[in-house]
């Protein structure tokens, strides 16, 4: 079959919806596009709903529905699941999963995604670029173009991203790609993010990924009240939304908001991704300028008693 056919049956398919509303953030409606067809979905269809259930926070499901004796690619899932729920396993699970990448015929490509993803989770982002190396995969290149900026090497992330133009100038993870390095590259070029982000809220249901996008352009752009308007948006489509509340806490900071609001943000963090990244890094932080605070009052007090 030629690409071109494959490519227009494609977007013909449950698959290329369930894909699609992945990508954007639209995890229940991936679901949704997969749960009718659950009983004789392909591996691949289905890696998006319980993908779609990792991001929901819906982990529990994949450990009921797969099994450590299952034969499919969705095992990778199951690990995936694992590592989020006990990092302390990571090591062990990293393990398990390179194996497979090494030992398995991986042609859904799922083995690849799950391991780097975990990697990323872990912050060993060289690692998951060693995993994705090479890979023609749009998702694979789109979470090495992740890992890159991370890295802070906009300048691979953009020759990465050229190559997934030539491959796929107009497919989603195409586009969004595009639109993540206009931000890193600042203000000059966020507006062109900030249409690509546009284009799909009017193409789809705008979703908190979307809005998120949205916003931290406005910010960048100090449009604040624009950014508190799609902010506030992306919260009704979910309340305890990751990124929402993150920008939320950051426009706080920018406009001058009491200290109250930030710490109302703040507490919400901490209540509802205490694992996360951003709670962990800001604690560490608030734990050091303590103890910095600690020593340079006790410097004083000695100073004084002399």
């Amino acid at each position: 079959m030629s690409k071109a056919v494959q490519n227009e049956e494609d977007t013909n398919s449950t698959l290329f919806y369930a894909r699609n509303e992945y990508y954007i953030g639209n995890f229940m409606g991936s679901i949704n596009f997969v749960l009718p067809e659950q009983g004789t979905a392909t591996t691949e269809l289905l890696s998006y709903m319980y993908l779609s259930y990792l991001a929901i926070d819906s982990g529990r499901l994949i450990a009921t529905d797969i099994k450590e004796n299952n034969n499919t690619a969705l095992l990778a899932l199951r690990y995936v699941n694992e590592a989020f729920e006990q990092p302390a396993k990571i090591e062990s699970i990293l393990e398990k999963l390179t194996d497979k990448v090494a030992s398995e015929e991986d042609e859904t490509n799922i083995w690849h995604i799950a391991t780097a993803i975990v990697y990323c989770y872990d912050g060993q982002f060289e690692n998951a670029l060693k995993i994705l190396h090479g890979s023609t995969n749009l998702e694979s290149m789109a979470l090495s173009v992740q890992c890159l900026l991370r890295l802070n090497r906009i300048d691979l992330a953009k020759q990465l991203v050229a190559k997934m133009q030539e491959i796929s100038d107009d497919a989603t993870l195409t586009q969004l790609a595009q639109a993540w390095i206009a931000l890193s590259l600042g203000t000059e070029q966020m507006q062109d993010a900030f249409h690509i982000f546009q284009e799909f809220c009017e193409k789809h249901n705008p979703t908190p990924l979307l809005l998120n996008g949205q916003a931290v352009v406005h910010l960048g752009l100090e449009r604040y009240e624009e950014a508190e308007a799609v902010l506030r948006d992306a919260l009704t489509k979910k309340h305890n939304d990751y990124d929402t509340l993150i920008n939320m806490m950051v426009l706080a900071h920018l406009t001058g908001k009491s200290h109250e609001t930030i710490a109302r943000y703040w507490e919400q963090l901490k209540q509802f991704h205490p694992k996360s990244e951003f709670v962990a890094d800001l604690e560490k932080k608030s734990t050091e300028f303590d103890k910095l605070c600690l020593q340079y009052s006790l410097s004083g007090d000695e100073a004084v008693q002399a």
